[in-house]
């Protein structure tokens, strides 16, 4: 035993001793920084209490959903009415290059991208707003998609970013930042016409957000379970989806390709991936700072071309559709590996892919170009009425 107690801490000295040591104080920086993140969230909006949250505003909720980092749901393409209509419309199946199913895609992300991350009353998110409502028009009309395939399309949006985070992130969500979700999402869907007649309390109204999200959980689950089936069209619409991903591997691989996307939905690696899961909650809560401000995920250009008030999209999957061509994506990899693959016209620079950018009047099929403007411009007249502090939730 050591003459004095102190006398052991001599043995730190050493560098191995002193590396513990400074690992030992970054995980406890790194875990405190992080709880301390989400405290001040908190602390920052006010709402703390189950009964401070109905008095959340539709603006508040945007911000705090904005600050968790929305997520995109494929799921939708489950359900046999939504999938008939992608596969109806043509503009989700592939065929030749792929590029009328990239547009499809890279409509919808344009459209949904700024109408979360587009400020509610800002222009671009009304904008947004009324082009989609003006392109769903033509189908509600018809009977080709129904309220209940818009609501649960909504509940999608609205319940599957919560799951991925409770199954995949470092936490769950707390129950302000669930609150805030379904606040937003309550407010942005009654602005996309979406009714709410067939949750239990439509007539009676909900306590908050909370009460509105446990009973859109129990619709979805329920519609679910009703119609989520084996159809032909989900099938087509699965193929055309995989054939759009992999229109950039070379033809020879493809068939390697397609085994490897099928071998990622077997159960037994789905298993193997739990422990891959669990590591990475572990890495990300003790070996990870919290993101900061500066370094946030920018989703969408700030501002427009100055010259034309066009946008332009800053990341892009499949084809370049809305993209500034750049050194990188006319020299970088994906570039090289699509040369390769075989696709070597329509490039960036071409004009194929619109490299202007794009204005959100204009935004969806071709022969839709030009189409609705007084329908949109109505719209916005109607959105910019709504006050963004309103409260959806709150017992006048």
């Amino acid at each position: 035993m050591d003459a004095w107690p102190w006398a052991s801490l001599g043995r730190f000295s050493t560098p191995t001793g002193g590396i513990g040591v400074l690992v030992i104080l970054y995980v406890i920086l790194c875990t405190t920084l992080r709880f301390k993140q989400m405290r001040a969230i908190a602390n920052k909006f006010g709402y703390t209490t189950r009964a401070s949250f109905a008095d959340m505003t539709v603006d508040d909720a945007y911000r705090i959903q904005r600050w968790l980092a929305e997520q995109e749901f494929p799921k939708t393409y489950g359900v046999p009415s939504i999938s008939k209509l992608l596969v109806q419309t043509g503009h989700f199946t592939y065929r030749g290059d792929g590029t009328k199913a990239s547009k499809r895609a890279a409509d919808t992300s344009v459209l949904l991208t700024n109408m979360v991350i587009g400020r509610p009353g800002s222009r671009r998110a009304m904008e947004a707003v009324a082009r989609t409502n003006y392109l769903h028009s033509r189908y509600l009309k018809t009977g080709r998609i129904s309220d209940d395939d818009m609501l649960y399309t909504l509940s999608l949006f609205t319940l599957e970013g919560m799951r991925w985070t409770d199954l995949y992130e470092w936490r769950r969500l707390t129950p302000m930042e669930r609150c805030a979700m379904a606040t937003f999402w309550k407010a942005l869907g009654e602005d996309l016409q979406i009714t709410y007649r067939q949750l239990p309390s439509y007539q009676s109204g909900w306590s908050d957000g909370l009460h509105w999200l446990e009973e859109l959980d129990g619709w979805s689950r329920h519609y679910e379970a009703k119609y989520m089936r084996p159809d032909d069209s989900n099938a087509f619409l699965a193929e055309s989806t995989i054939n759009l991903a992999l229109h950039t591997v070379p033809d020879m691989f493809k068939p390697l390709a397609r085994q490897l996307v099928a071998l990622l939905l077997t159960p037994q690696l789905r298993e193997a991936m739990r422990l891959f899961i669990s590591l990475r909650k572990v890495l990300l809560r003790h070996l990870f700072l919290p993101r900061p401000y500066f370094l946030r995920h920018h989703y969408i250009e700030e501002n427009p071309d100055p010259l034309t008030n066009r946008y332009h999209v800053s990341r892009w999957r499949f084809h370049p559709w809305y993209a500034t061509p750049s050194f990188k994506d006319r020299w970088g990899a994906k570039a090289w590996i699509a040369w390769v693959a075989g696709n070597r016209e329509g490039g960036l620079g071409t004009g194929k892919f619109i490299p202007e950018g794009y204005l959100l009047p204009e935004v969806g099929p071709q022969e839709e170009i030009g189409r609705g403007l007084d329908d949109m411009e109505g719209t916005v007249n109607l959105l910019a009425s709504k006050d963004p502090h309103r409260r959806p939730f709150a017992r006048e």
